[in-house]
């Protein structure tokens, strides 16, 4: 509008997402919590990221057969998988009260988790060689699959980046924070 009159909304409602840029929250931003973690969640993390490097490794067969880029970019997605797996695993337990985890947020860990095991998958008769039937072979390992792999590692890393994010404000300002409420709490008997 011109003439000076203040513009109204279009609708007489708050807009569901605002891309407005929130104030900083005291203390660092929201990987700053890492560093409040006590030793028992950063076990659990190292046991979680171990777990999920060995079954990507050996149970899915993901570095037989595979040609030498195969075994790098390979290699790269079950370290880089592994390690926000344990970070998100770490997260989920021991969580301050206003970021308690609730069954929503498993659903990065487990989505990112099935990304990458197709992903690493070498056999010829695997499920990403059957969804992606006509292509060739080298396509669908050197191009498909580490595809895949980094949509589920970054899948992993926005949910590990949400999961800080709540706990950071749960730390910051306990009164505001709250996890999701329409969601159920994995550990109930917690609070």
């Amino acid at each position: 509008m011109s003439g000076g009159a203040p513009e109204r909304p279009v609708f007489d409602t708050e807009p569901v997402l605002a891309l407005e840029r929130q104030p900083a929250l005291p203390g660092g931003g929201r990987w700053s919590v890492l560093r409040t973690w006590a030793r028992g969640r950063w076990s659990v993390g190292a046991a979680a990221a171990v777990l999920a490097a060995a079954a990507l490794a050996v149970a899915n067969g993901a570095f037989s057969g595979a040609t030498l880029p195969g075994v790098l970019w390979t290699g790269l997605l079950v370290l880089g998988g592994s390690a926000a797996l344990g970070l998100l695993v770490a997260s989920l337990v021991g969580a301050p009260i206003g970021a308690e985890a609730t069954v929503c947020d498993l659903r990065g860990p487990l989505f990112g988790m099935m990304g990458l095991l197709l992903a690493t998958s070498q056999g010829n008769q695997s499920m990403i060689v059957q969804l992606f039937a006509g292509l060739s072979l080298d396509t669908i390992h050197l191009a498909v699959q580490p595809a895949v792999g980094v949509a589920a590692v970054a899948l992993m890393l926005a949910a590990l980046s949400a999961r800080l994010r709540l706990e950071h404000t749960a730390l910051a300002d306990p009164e505001n924070a709250a996890a999701c409420a329409t969601c159920t709490p994995i550990f109930p008997g917690r609070r």
